[in-house]
C-alpha cells in the first residue's frame, strides 16, 4: 500500500449497517457491571417501540479510549447517542455534539447545553445520607473506597461524605481513602490497604463507590479474618440485584437504572419526532438508602 501510494477511504457515505440511521449507540463503561446492563435493558425495551436498533459500545473508564470512541462515532450517521457513565468532561460532550448534531443524552454528568439532555442522580446528597446513616450508628471513623479517577460522580460521593462528617465536627483522614479503583481486584487491594492499618487507626465503616466494587471489598474483609458488620460496616451504591444476596446483604443507595434507560429513549423519541433541534434539560432522579445487614452500630472491639 505504501509503495503504490494507496490510502483507504473512510466509509462515511456508505455507512456500515451497525452504525447507521435508526441506530442508537449506547455507550457503557463496563460490560461486566450489572448496573449498566439494567440501564441498557430499560433503553432497549423503550427503543423497541420505535424500531430503533441499540448498539452497545464498551468505552471502559479510560478517558483516552472514550475520546477515540467519540472520534469514531463522529464519522458515522447515527439516530442518537446515550452515554451511560463517563469520565470525560462536559465540554468534551459539548464538542462532540457540535461536531455531529446527533441527539445526545449523558447520564450521571450535568452538561449545560441547550440541546443536550442530562439524567443525573445527586450523588453528593446520596453519599451524605449514607454517611449520616453510619454516623447515626455511632461510627466516627468513616473511610471511602472511590471509583474511577477523574469521574465527577466519584468526587460527588466523597464531597457528600465529607460534608456529613463536617456537620458532626469530624473529618476523613487521608489514609482512610486509598487511591481510586476500577475493578473488584482493585477494590480488594484498596480495602486490604485500609485493613492493614493498626486496629485503632482504621475506619469502623467504609463507603464503597458501588456494589460491584463492594464485592471485592467484602472478600478482602473476609480474607483478613474480619466480619461485616461486626468489625466493619459497609455502605455502597447502585442496588444491583446481587446486593440483596451478598453475605451479608449490602446496605446501598438505590439508583433507578432501568428507569434511566427508559427516560433517555423517551426524550430521544420526542426530539426525533419534533423534527427540530433537540431541546435539552435534565432529570434528577431519586436515590433512596436501602438498609440491609452490612451496617450495624459501632462496637468497641475493632480487631
Amino acid at each position: 500500500m505504501s509503495e503504490l501510494g494507496y490510502e483507504p477511504k473512510r466509509m462515511v457515505a456508505s455507512t456500515p449497517p451497525l452504525l447507521s440511521e435508526h441506530t442508537l449507540a449506547l455507550l457503557i463503561m463496563d460490560t461486566v457491571n450489572p448496573f449498566f446492563h439494567e440501564i441498557a435493558e430499560g433503553a432497549q425495551q423503550e427503543a423497541d417501540r420505535d424500531g430503533l436498533f441499540c448498539v452497545l459500545i464498551n468505552t471502559t473508564a479510560d478517558p483516552t479510549y472514550q475520546q477515540r470512541i467519540l472520534d469514531t462515532l463522529s464519522q458515522h450517521r447515527l439516530e442518537a447517542v446515550i452515554a451511560c457513565g463517563t469520565t470525560l468532561s462536559p465540554q468534551t460532550w459539548i464538542d462532540f455534539y457540535e461536531r455531529t448534531h446527533v441527539p445526545l443524552v449523558v447520564m450521571n454528568l450535568r452538561v449545560s447545553h441547550p440541546e443536550i439532555y442530562s439524567i443525573v442522580v445527586n450523588f453528593e446528597s446520596a453519599a451524605r445520607r449514607a454517611a449520616q446513616h453510619l454516623l447515626d450508628l455511632g461510627h466516627t471513623r468513616i473511610g471511602y473506597l472511590g471509583g474511577p479517577a477523574g469521574a465527577e460522580h466519584s468526587h460527588q460521593r466523597l464531597r457528600g461524605i465529607e460534608l456529613a462528617l463536617a456537620e458532626r465536627g469530624l473529618k476523613m483522614l487521608p489514609h482512610w481513602r486509598p487511591e481510586t479503583v476500577q475493578s473488584m481486584e482493585g477494590a480488594f487491594q484498596g480495602m486490604s490497604n485500609i485493613l492493614d492499618l493498626p486496629p485503632d487507626d482504621r475506619p469502623t465503616a467504609v463507603v464503597v463507590y458501588n456494589d460491584f466494587l463492594a464485592l471485592g471489598a467484602l472478600n478482602a474483609i473476609r480474607a483478613h479474618g474480619l466480619r461485616v458488620p461486626d468489625d466493619i460496616s459497609i455502605v455502597s451504591f447502585d442496588d444491583i440485584p446481587i446486593a440483596a444476596h451478598t453475605n451479608p446483604p449490602l446496605t446501598t443507595i438505590a439508583v433507578p437504572k432501568a428507569r434511566m434507560g427508559r427516560i433517555a429513549v423517551r426524550w430521544l423519541r420526542q426530539q426525533l419526532r419534533s423534527g427540530g433541534s433537540p431541546k435539552g434539560g435534565y432529570s434528577q432522579l431519586e436515590s433512596p438508602l436501602i438498609v440491609r445487614e452490612s451496617t450495624a452500630p459501632v462496637t468497641r472491639r475493632v480487631n
